[in-house]
């Protein structure tokens, strides 16, 4: 059973965003939406993809020697590459995701697939995949040429399988990350001013073009579950995301749960040992815990020690991990003399 919040409550949101869509990662349950479905020119949060596509490569620490034909048609936002210059894939990915380089995200294109126009059809491909049926991309950076387009439901559905790559959200949710470029150090910095608002906001891209406005897609850490939030064309997107993570938050529910379990011993003066494990989160929806655990413990063992451990699924797929650990002392047994 899923909560999903009904549309007086929802009406009473007011952002500035032509377009918006707040999704639970886990579950992609729509919480708010507005003008969800409506076809726009999203900009360089295109580059989720990209980068998506380039973290799921397993590639990331080859070196990637930049060719003239990777940097034409580049402006824009960049990171200032130049023909011959020698720079990892990973640093591309930071390059794309974190200063949003439109020379970063069109060298990860040539790189994996040759060509813009071949790489386009990789992530076009990744989107029938994700369920985006409303989008076009037609170029790696998000640049406005030839109706490269999506929608904020889309987009949403983009994030929500982004945000549960380790790597690609890593980089994300970085305020600046320092790159190598011919064995030369520099510094970038992440365009999100939400990552200086709140640890708890972990991404995830931003994005401008005249065509497009404002385009803003968060993702909020919410007691291990992940809001995310996507606004296009929004002349106030910082306090949107704000607004609707706020409105967000009422929507999920307190599962805490504490396990006490017994574990036989060996070797112990007691035959078993207690083991305490301690969840608590915010999820929607209903809530598996897989535990795991040897069948026996070797003595000594001190409380607090580690026994084991729970995992919460939440749709499969695993959202948080809690430490079974001993809530008391046990000793060596030894034998009388």
């Amino acid at each position: 059973m899923l909560i999903i919040p009904n549309n007086a409550f929802a009406s009473e949101i007011t952002i500035s965003a032509q377009s918006a869509v707040v999704m639970d990662a886990y579950t992609k349950t729509v919480l708010f939406r507005k003008e969800a479905d409506i076809k726009r020119a999203v900009a360089s949060t295109t580059k989720i993809m990209t980068c998506l596509i380039a973290c799921e490569s397993k590639r990331l620490n080859e070196k990637v020697k930049i060719t003239n034909e990777m940097l034409l048609g580049c402006e824009g936002s960049l990171i200032y590459l130049k023909e011959g210059d020698v720079i990892t894939l990973y640093d591309l990915v930071c390059g794309a995701m974190i200063a949003s380089g439109n020379d970063a995200a069109n060298a990860i294109a040539y790189y994996l697939s040759g060509g813009i126009e071949e790489f386009a059809g990789l992530m076009n491909l990744k989107a029938k995949e994700f369920g985006m049926n409303s989008t076009e991309f037609v170029t790696p950076s998000g640049l406005d040429e030839k109706n490269n387009h999506s929608t904020a439901f889309d987009m949403a559905l983009l994030a929500s399988e982004a945000v549960l790559n380790k790597e690609l959200l890593e980089i994300a949710s970085k305020k600046s990350a320092e790159i190598t470029i011919n064995n030369k150090k520099q510094t970038i910095y992440n365009h999100n001013k939400l990552l200086s608002y709140s640890d708890d906001y972990i991404g995830i891209k931003t994005g401008f073009t005249k065509k497009a406005g404002r385009c803003l897609i968060s993702a909020y850490n919410f007691g291990g579950s992940i809001i995310v939030c996507v606004t296009l064309s929004a002349s106030d997107d910082w306090n949107d995301h704000k607004t609707l993570v706020n409105f967000a938050k009422k929507c999920y529910k307190d599962i805490n749960q504490m396990d006490v379990l017994k574990i036989n011993t060996v070797g112990a003066d007691k035959n078993s040992v207690e083991g305490r494990c301690e969840l608590s989160v915010k999820a929607l929806g209903k809530v598996e815990v897989k535990r795991y655990y040897y069948p026996f413990a070797y003595a000594p063992i001190n409380k607090g020690d580690k026994l084991g451990k729970e995992e919460i699924y939440i749709n499969k797929k695993l959202m948080k991990t809690a430490d079974i650990t001993a809530n008391e002392d046990v000793k060596i047994w030894q034998t009388m003399k």
